[in-house]
């Protein structure tokens, strides 16, 4: 879907564009004039920003909008606006350096939520991001879809380059499991003998060689059982760069790097929310990872769920719910530090 919208679209809505002193609109009128019809068109998103270079090109926001919290009284408007925007482009280039190894394509897309808001950030093309901001729970998703389509349409009829398909293919067909696939399987030497035959079978209905063909459980941030589908020969073309066994040790690092680098986005969200992430999602050129917390507020319990194809990004974030759904329960602690 391009920037025109459909039913439901707000075109009486009121906006308060913010541009910054070095923008020059002529030129780049196609850019901004797209942006500014998907905010009238997504009532989620509370405002939009547009990245040249790490710095601020313009802000769309409805108006009225009351400014966000953490400005100065001497700040301009669009710096207060475009705060968690520039926090976020810097963490998108943190985290895809931390991914590069695992030889999956630049990071093009990345998803932050909590229960009550949440942070978009898509690449549109090198050093050129547009971050979207909501504060809304519910408004997350809409806002996702409705970015996803403004990047497509910004690289594909403005900038003439090629869709990246940020969020999978829309209506992609759902894959049923066919029940054939042995997951390359193993748990934590701490975990209890039923514990892993239920984990085990939970594995075994949702991974599969289609759309969700990597899953990592972690407690406390250790992990406690880990599988994949990568010895299936129907993804032997994913593994033409890599060994199926250097990308599960990769994996397998890639939560330990990555720790910091989440404690600081917990950070950064409190500028949209009070409420703690419960969803991280670094969607990178080929397939998607996809961080899922666990209800209970143990900062440290989480799933890591991974599909290498681009097409199936949505199904495989799909599937990782129903597993998650399944999971045993710890019993909630009280939240300290950071976590």
């Amino acid at each position: 879907m391009s920037a025109e919208h459909g039913p439901g679209e707000r075109e009486s809505a009121v906006l308060d564009p913010l541009y910054a002193e070095h923008w020059d609109r002529a030129p780049f009128a196609e850019v901004s004039e797209r942006c500014e019809r998907t905010v009238a068109g997504c009532p989620a998103l509370r405002s939009l920003s547009y990245f040249n270079n790490g710095i601020v090109d313009f802000v769309v926001r409805p108006a009225g909008a009351r400014p966000l919290p953490g400005g100065r009284e001497s700040d301009l408007p669009i710096d207060v606006e475009s705060r968690p925007g520039n926090q976020l482009v810097l963490s998108m280039e943190t985290f895809d350096e931390a991914l590069a190894p695992l030889l999956t394509g630049s990071l093009m897309r990345m998803v932050v939520a909590t229960p009550s808001g949440g942070l978009y950030c898509g690449r549109v093309k090198e050093q050129q991001h547009l971050v979207g901001v909501s504060l809304r729970g519910d408004g997350v998703a809409p806002m996702d879809r409705a970015l996803n389509d403004l990047v497509t349409d910004i690289r594909v009829h403005v900038l003439s380059r090629s869709a990246e398909n940020p969020g999978g293919i829309p209506d992609q067909p759902y894959h049923t499991p066919d029940g054939t696939v042995e997951p390359h399987f193993t748990a934590g030497a701490r975990v209890d003998e039923p514990t892993v035959a239920r984990l085990r079978g939970i594995w075994g209905r949702h991974l599969n060689p289609v759309d969700l063909q990597y899953l990592g459980y972690y407690e406390d941030w250790r992990l406690t059982c880990v599988g994949d589908a990568f010895d299936d020969p129907r993804i032997g073309k994913r593994f033409l760069n890599i060994k199926p066994t250097a990308r599960r040790r990769k994996y397998r690092d890639l939560a330990d790097r990555l720790r910091d680098d989440i404690a600081r986005l917990r950070d950064m969200l409190l500028l949209v929310s009070q409420e703690p992430m419960d969803r991280l999602v670094l969607d990178v050129e080929e397939g998607c990872l996809f961080f899922h917390w666990l209800p209970g507020g143990r900062g440290g319990d989480f799933v890591c769920g991974v599909t290498l194809d681009q097409h199936e990004v949505g199904n495989a974030e799909r599937r990782l719910r129903e597993l998650v759904s399944e999971l045993p329960r710890r019993a909630p602690r009280p939240r300290s530090g950071r976590w």
